[in-house]
């Protein structure tokens, strides 16, 4: 399906009265320039002044930020493009903006070194040269982010004094850039523990928020659904396609659109697809062939098949609740406002499945690395415990903030709002989180439901390094969505901070793995004073409050579904919190270095179905709902 630029839902035309201008006139321009290099001078002269910074050192700070955000000071040109994917406007390649700061960097040391002027009117002036620069070289720049490569040189022949300087300065005082690192190491890390447990307790700060779901509230059926679910290689499926048609949604008004591949590999998921089709009219079967099949593809393939007014997708090893469409039913006719709905998905396997009679462990190396991997339950309890504070808690917040990185099971979509999107990206490894990030570039309004009768249940991936895999697919998709740039266009700034600190929050998780014990190591063997010896303290202590909250989630958590666990259950679950970022940090370190290798194929996890039965009631939740 070809799609002009006219109609493209990724591309946005000014206004008839708008087109041709070349972004905010002169004097809005001016004034910008004008507020970027005051606030240069004002964090020169802080640095300066009260923090006892030396005056070239305390200018590299501004400088850092010009070169990093230039539309922050005021050095970054208008956004004249129509497109929207040029959401960043006319800017000087990095090398180049780094060149002209670095030339108002030698002006403000020959005006300090004067001392003739005072230091807010020499950063002026050296951060008004800077401006003038780039204003020029835009000027002469025939693209965003062209330039010359002659420009290019000249800007790395002027950056390297600078460079040879500091290097010799921190040679000279390695002892207090070493401290200063760290401090600013730790304070990152401490902000972003404080803001996974802040955010992570969203649904638990006050009491409607916990009881948000009301099972008594049920309106006729009367949307239309088509539900994709996308299998490869997974012979659970017929539990799961039995499981949907068992639900109380009239089955006239249910569609179920299954995509399996035309190879080899998919003979039995295909043949249990088709058989469960030959017995319900309203399941149909699509094998497209070719073998480089992938999740998006398959969503993307299906959409053009779908009839129903409200699509949604369903992984194939799901088990979803039975009345879970009565209830979307419900939210859609109530919320017409809302586009986009998202049910809680809960893992269920705390523990290592049951040792098979007649199975024979081994006791090399291998096997035991396997048995760490396979039948032990340290990190499943803690996969567990993820999934029901992200569905239960921190989804919801992310709604109410309107950024929103989506689930990619369970998720409800109004044909309109999903056709007006295009759809889903096929070639994103995580093609629901970027869905959710171009929802909330467009306003599309998202209620997020969680409750134990209406949550989909899935397992844990049948290894530690199964589960190593997944995260490594989920970091690069987070980063390609990073890299893709859409969450520049969210329209307020608090959403774009939201947005940068969320897509890049996995690599923070997973290096604090790394970064926790070094802290612990410098705090007891760097020489430092007392207020920093408590500031690399902090992100540790922070990581126990968050560890000791998650105690009361997973008390929670057994209650709503009924788990058997004990006492033993919360301590591993204690003891495995380190191990298990551990993991996450290989998983960033896999995912880093499959993306620069350009390593983009779909990387499956697979599934054995142990989660099925792992409930015997509806929990403390059905109680109270029923009351």
């Amino acid at each position: 399906m070809v799609h002009s630029a006219s109609d493209h839902p990724r591309t946005r035309e000014l206004p008839p009265g708008r087109r041709g201008v070349a972004g905010p006139p002169a004097p809005a321009r001016l004034a910008t320039a004008g507020l970027g290099i005051a606030l240069h001078a004002a964090l020169t002269t802080l640095g300066a002044g009260p923090l006892g910074i030396d005056p070239p050192l305390a200018y590299l700070v501004p400088l850092a930020l010009a070169v990093l955000a230039p539309r922050t000071l005021g050095r970054a040109g208008p956004r004249t493009a129509t497109d929207r994917r040029d959401h960043r406007g006319s800017r000087l390649p990095r090398a180049v903006q780094l060149g002209c700061e670095t030339a108002g960097w030698y002006l403000f040391v020959l005006a300090d070194a004067g001392r003739g002027l005072p230091i807010w009117l020499a950063a002026a002036l050296a951060a008004t040269a800077a401006t003038a620069a780039t204003a020029v070289l835009l000027c002469w720049t025939p693209g965003a982010g062209a330039a010359p490569r002659w420009w290019r040189g000249l800007s790395v022949a002027v950056t390297v004094p600078l460079g040879v300087l500091l290097a010799v300065r921190a040679a000279q005082h390695h002892h207090a850039v070493l401290l200063a690192a760290w401090t600013a190491v730790s304070l990152l890390m401490l902000l972003v523990a404080v803001l996974t447990l802040v955010r992570g307790q969203y649904s638990w700060q006050l009491p409607e928020r916990v009881h948000h779901v009301d099972l008594a509230d049920s309106a006729p059926p009367r949307h239309r659904f088509s539900l994709i679910v996308p299998a490869r290689d997974e012979p659970v499926l017929g539990r799961t396609l039995a499981q949907i048609l068992a639900g109380d949604y009239p089955q006239e008004l249910v569609d179920v659109v299954v995509m399996v591949s035309h190879d080899e590999v998919d003979e039995l998921t295909r043949r249990i697809a088709e058989q469960v089709a030959a017995r319900h009219p309203n399941v149909r079967v699509l094998a497209p062939e070719g073998s480089l099949r992938s999740k998006p593809l398959s969503l993307e393939d299906a959409r053009r098949h779908c009839t129903g007014d409200l699509i949604g997708v369903v992984d194939a090893e799901s088990l979803i609740a039975t009345g879970l469409l009565s209830y979307v039913n419900t939210l859609a006719l109530r919320q017409a406002d809302v586009g986009i709905f998202q049910g809680g998905v809960q893992l269920m396997n705390v523990r290592a499945p049951a040792r098979r009679p007649g199975d024979t462990a081994g006791a090399g190396p291998r096997a035991i690395l396997r048995r760490l991997g396979t039948e032990t339950s340290w990190w499943r309890a803690r996969n567990c415990l993820e999934y029901y504070i992200w569905f239960m808690s921190r989804l919801r917040f992310q709604a109410r903030a309107r950024f929103i990185p989506l689930g990619g099971n369970t998720v409800f979509i109004r044909r309109e709002v999903l056709d007006q999107l295009d759809g889903w990206d096929v070639s994103c490894l995580t093609e629901d989180c970027d869905l959710g990030v171009r929802a909330s570039v467009a306003g599309v309004r998202t209620t997020v439901f969680y409750h134990p009768d209406l949550t989909t249940q899935e397992e844990t991936p049948e290894s530690l390094t199964k589960l190593v895999v997944q995260r490594t697919r989920w970091m690069m998709g987070f980063m390609q969505v990073l890299f893709k740039g859409d969450w520049r266009l969210l329209p307020g700034a608090r959403q774009r901070l939201m947005a940068a600190e969320m897509l890049t929050m996995p690599f923070f998780q997973a290096m604090a793995g790394v970064l926790l014990p070094v802290s612990l190591l410098l705090t007891w063997f760097l020489a430092a004073p007392t207020g920093l010896v408590i500031v690399f303290c902090l992100p540790m202590a922070a990581t126990v409050m968050s560890v000791w909250s998650e105690q009361a989630a997973f008390r929670e958590f057994a209650d709503a579904y009924d788990l058997n666990v004990g006492r033993w259950d919360s301590v591993r679950l204690v003891l495995s919190a380190p191990f298990y970022q551990l993991m996450l940090s290989i998983a960033a370190v896999r995912a880093t270095a499959r993306l620069l290798r350009g390593r983009l194929e779909w990387e499956k996890t697979s599934h054995s179905g142990t989660h099925h039965g792992t409930t015997t009631g509806s929990g403390r939740f059905g109680l109270e709902a029923a009351s």
